[in-house]
């Protein structure tokens, strides 16, 4: 089969190697689509070592090709497959969130291959109606992160206005649910091809933080400060922004995944009273939800602006890494 190896100095190349045998419990699926997440570009940079993992793939579709041991899903069956795995018996895995498992959660990489194998609890069952792309968009990181990060923030109101800071792949599904909530939404963004595609999901307003003064201007257009702000870049200024851009007694949502930031919490978080919500991934759970809402009219689509084929991965991330692309996705050839 055919896989993408992460070389380091943002390379890649695409390898063959043997098909994976599933251990007990686990089932190799053939992949049908698999997209490129941001927070692969660490290791893209970076390179990922011979004899381990080849790649940090984790949003995919496809089909079971061979089950061992598995009591939800059967061969032929259209499924997605989720990043992480627990224990499958402590309370958080038994809440259906094994990313929280008490034992650790393991993660499901290589997803930029032809053959993956994954444990039965990262299996999320397709219905017919739902076509690969959107499988793989509701199924990933791009639309479940966003959407769990609104529920733990206790939700949204139409006519609420909401600031995004860093429009990338979260960023575009963050605004994707906001539009489709009827909010009033606000995007700073520094790539001029991700604010384009900004107007183009439906942002009422796009900002470029490089120009202008961003917590200004929100302030300004808000009367004071948006309702809600998304930290959605791993940037140490975009927090800053969300911060003191939303209201008085506003939400702020950490998304963003950054190494390590410096806030002044008296006057960012406390004098202002702010509630702060980390979120991190989502469940197969919520994408039930998702599915319910697509079924009503969320449209996702449009946040996939280049599409290729395994073996030209190596421009596809070399655009993704320059911010010249929305989610970027690979259509596998051995599955029609």
């Amino acid at each position: 089969m055919r896989y993408v190896q992460f070389l380091g100095d943002s390379c890649v190349e695409v390898r063959e190697r043997p098909i994976p045998d599933p251990g007990p419990g686990e089932a190799v699926v053939r992949v049908a689509i698999s997209a490129i997440c941001g927070s692969e570009l660490p290791s893209f940079k970076r390179g990922m070592g011979s004899g381990g993992s080849a790649n940090p793939g984790h949003e995919l579709a496809g089909v079971v090709a061979k089950a061992n041991g598995l009591r939800s899903v059967r061969e032929g069956d259209r499924v997605g497959v989720q990043v992480l795995a627990g224990c499958g018996r402590c309370l958080y895995c038994l809440q259906g969130d094994p990313k929280h498992c008490v034992d650790g959660a393991r993660m499901t990489p290589d997803g930029h291959s032809e053959y993956i194998a994954a444990p039965e609890m990262c299996l999320v069952p397709l219905p017919e109606d739902l076509d690969w792309e959107a499988a793989v968009l509701l199924c990933g990181d791009v639309m479940g992160t966003p959407y769990h990060a609104l529920k733990r923030m206790g939700g949204v109101q139409a006519g609420q206005t909401a600031s995004v800071f860093g429009c990338g792949p979260i960023g575009m599904g963050s605004l994707t649910w906001l539009k489709f909530y009827g909010l009033r939404a606000i995007v700073s963004e520094i790539k001029a091809y991700r604010r384009d595609l900004a107007r183009r999901l439906g942002a009422d307003l796009v900002l470029d933080p490089t120009q202008e003064d961003v917590v200004a201007r929100v302030r300004a257009e808000t009367g004071g400060g948006s309702d809600l702000c998304l930290d959605c870049s791993p940037a140490e200024q975009t927090l800053h922004d969300a911060l003191n851009a939303v209201r008085i007694y506003g939400r702020v949502g950490w998304i963003g995944e950054k190494p390590s930031v410096t806030v002044n919490p008296s006057r960012q978080v406390i004098h202002k009273e702010l509630q702060m919500t980390g979120s991190w991934y989502f469940t197969a759970a919520e994408f039930c939800e998702e599915l319910a809402h697509y079924r009503r009219g969320l449209s996702v689509s449009q946040l996939i602006t280049h599409r290729y084929r395994l073996e030209d991965a190596p421009e596809a991330y070399r655009r993704f890494a320059a911010g010249e692309t929305g989610k970027v996705v690979f259509h596998h050839d051995n599955v029609v």
